[in-house]
C-alpha cells in the first residue's frame, strides 16, 4: 500500500467516525432529557365497615412549578401491594376513588398501616408515591 492510498483511507476513515460521533452526539442530546421530578401527597383515606369501602384521595403536583398535573394515573395500594383503586388526576392534581376493604386480617393491617399512593411516571414526569393513613368509620 503506497503511502498517498494510505492517507487516503485514513482520511476516509477519519471522516466516518467523525460523522458517526455527531449523529450519536445529536441523538444523545434529545434522549438526554430528564423527567421532570413530581410530588405526591396523600390525605387520610377513611375505611366503612357498613358498606366495607375505602375511600383513597392524593394530589400530584410538578415537583419544579408546584402546579397540579392533570391526567394522570395515581395507583392506591395496601403497603403489601394489594390495590385498593386507582384513578385519574383532575384539573386541580387530584386523584381519589373507593375500592372494597376486605374484611379480616387483611384489613387489620391497612388500618394499622395504611396505604400508598403512587404515580408510575412517564416520559415527561417522573415516578413518586406517598404513604397515607386510614380511619375507621362506623355508620350502619
Amino acid at each position: 500500500m503506497s503511502v498517498r492510498s494510505w492517507f487516503g483511507t485514513a482520511i476516509l476513515a477519519a471522516a466516518t467516525v467523525l460523522s458517526c460521533t455527531q449523529a450519536a452526539s445529536a441523538h444523545g442530546e434529545h434522549d438526554a432529557r430528564a423527567p421532570h421530578a413530581t410530588r405526591l401527597s396523600t390525605q387520610n383515606a377513611n375505611a366503612n365497615v357498613f358498606p366495607p369501602s375505602i375511600g383513597a384521595r392524593a394530589f400530584l403536583y410538578d415537583a419544579e412549578t408546584g402546579k397540579p398535573l392533570r391526567g394522570k394515573r395515581v395507583e392506591f395500594t395496601t403497603p403489601d401491594g394489594s390495590e385498593i383503586c386507582r384513578a385519574v388526576t383532575s384539573a386541580e392534581g387530584e386523584a381519589a376513588c373507593v375500592g372494597p376493604l376486605r374484611l379480616g386480617t387483611a384489613s387489620v393491617g391497612t388500618l394499622t398501616n395504611g396505604y400508598v399512593a403512587a404515580f408510575r411516571g412517564d416520559e415527561q414526569y417522573g415516578a413518586s408515591h406517598a404513604f397515607g393513613t386510614v380511619g375507621l368509620l362506623v355508620r350502619p
